[in-house]
């Protein structure tokens, strides 16, 4: 089982998310140009379309030298400048008392008192002596809202100082002495979720009536519930200039009695992230619908040129009611829940690299998938059934490598059976390779991606990589 979790890491790490994600499907595209790739339709190669291993080499190197140069550090030197200085100088060197007291206040205004609650007992029975643990419970419930916290803190003379408001900022200054601002607000119609409970240990006491002794506990117990507006914007602004805008959407409109039902409820955000030097994150759409359809579609744009996007996708079924607040309780255990149906099917990924490689696969039945693995390592000794087991595990999957934005498929992506012998004991194991559609035999990723090969590109790559943690005074250790 330890080879079998090792040689799965790359389908894991290939397909992390399509448990949960879907593509957009109908939704109008002209709204939002950064949504995401449409599926390709695969081509094989005609005559002469077919590129060569080589070939392929070349022309990944050309497109990693690219983005290199679309993507340097120096992009970012400004923004690292600021966020060195703030770190250093607002953080550990700064007095906080007044804004940990501020939010510890408004923290306990917002519990109101429940009442008590039945105690919780354990009883153990010795030969002399019985023993009573008890619990004694105040229960108290809190709803946090961002609209809770307001208040201006500004940086002066080595602390924080608060001045009342009607939003939520801190006020600093840069290295330079510009003026700098963070500034957090929300709006819309808030919806209620149920989150966690917490103990806070109170007090302790002991008593002995006769052959038995009684050990009390004395806890407050607050249930928290937050409330989640539809809409957040946090901006920070350097000298009356914007720095950086995050904005995010947030639609929980299916959730009831302020529980999300992992079985029932639904789920849709969206995330834009715009830096000043014209780079944007856009997580244009992250949508769940309980027990049907999930996706995520999101892009990485300079100057409003795509550099990555990236759609995942899967439908849905077989997921048992369970609230997320239950993660959080301390007897959480998941063998509680019927879990043996959960499936994901028509699994979908598709990355695109500034629009000159697209990687796009896709795995029909994920259960299945992962149970024909299972038994493949589980009968690793026999190379007959490793191999059935293993080409039934090929058959629900398609991976393909194509180029320049056209459905021609210059590579398709398995795992293959290996032989491993240690001593006198021999065992079958899988890898990941490309095979090529121009006739000639595949390729194991470590065989492809060589260092000699790719030397040109390597170099590159760890230059690259330095210059960005030169930013933070740090390197990498090659």
């Amino acid at each position: 089982m330890k080879r079998f979790t090792k040689h799965l890491t790359w389908t894991a790490v290939l397909l992390s998310g399509l448990l949960c994600l879907n593509a957009c499907g109908d939704d109008d595209k002209d709204d939002e140009p950064n949504a995401g790739p449409d599926p390709v339709v695969p081509v094989e190669p005609g005559d002469g379309n077919a590129m060569s291993p080589t070939q392929q080499k070349a022309y990944m190197e050309t497109v990693a030298t690219e983005f290199m140069n679309l993507t340097p550090a120096s992009d970012f030197k400004d923004l690292t400048v600021l966020g060195r200085y703030v770190a250093d100088t607002y953080f550990d060197g700064y007095d906080w008392s007044e804004a940990e007291k501020w939010g510890k206040e408004i923290i306990d205004g917002l519990k109101e008192y429940v009442g008590v609650l039945p105690d919780e007992v354990e009883t153990y029975y010795g030969t002399y002596y019985t023993y009573y643990y008890i619990n004694k419970i105040t229960a108290y419930k809190a709803v946090v809202q961002a609209s809770n916290f307001k208040g201006h803190f500004t940086a002066t003379q080595g602390r924080w100082v608060l001045s009342k408001a009607d939003d939520l900022q801190f006020i600093f200054k840069d290295k330079y002495g510009d003026p700098c601002v963070l500034k957090l607000e929300t709006s819309g119609n808030v919806k209620k979720v149920y989150l966690l409970n917490t103990d806070e240990w109170i007090d302790y006491e002991w008593k002995e009536e006769g052959n038995d002794y009684y050990s009390y506990d004395y806890y407050d117990r607050t249930q928290w519930t937050i409330g989640v507006p539809e809409k957040v914007v946090l901006t920070l602004t350097q000298g009356g200039r914007e720095v950086m805008r995050t904005t995010v959407n947030i639609d929980l409109s299916s959730i009831t009695n302020e529980e999300f039902d992992l079985s029932k409820s639904s789920l849709n955000v969206s995330t834009l992230v715009e830096f000043n030097n014209g780079y944007k994150i856009n997580v244009s759409q992250a949508s769940y619908t309980a027990n049907s359809k999930a996706y995520v579609q999101a892009s990485m744009s300079k100057k409003g040129k795509d550099l990555i996007v990236l759609a995942l996708a899967s439908d849905l079924s077989g997921i048992p009611s369970c609230n997320v607040s239950a993660f959080t309780k301390s007897d959480f255990d998941p063998d509680d829940y019927d879990t043996d149906k959960i499936n994901a099917k028509n699994a979908f990924v598709k990355l695109d690299v500034i629009g000159k490689i697209q990687i796009q696969g896709t795995i029909s039945d994920i259960r299945k998938y992962a149970d024909y693995m299972e038994q493949a390592y589980d009968n690793e000794e026999k190379e007959s059934s490793f191999k059935s087991y293993l080409n039934q595990a090929n058959s629900l999957t398609d991976l393909y490598l194509f180029y320049d934005g056209n459905g021609t498929k210059q590579a398709s992506v398995v795992m293959e059976p290996f032989e491993e012998k240690e001593w006198n004991y021999s065992y079958w194991t899988a890898e990941p390779v490309l095979k090529f559609y121009d006739g000639s035999s595949y390729s194991t990723f470590e065989a492809f991606f060589n260092d000699r090969d790719f030397k040109t590109t390597i170099d590159a790559f760890k230059t690259f990589a330095n210059k960005y943690a030169d930013l933070l005074d740090e390197r990498i250790d090659w």
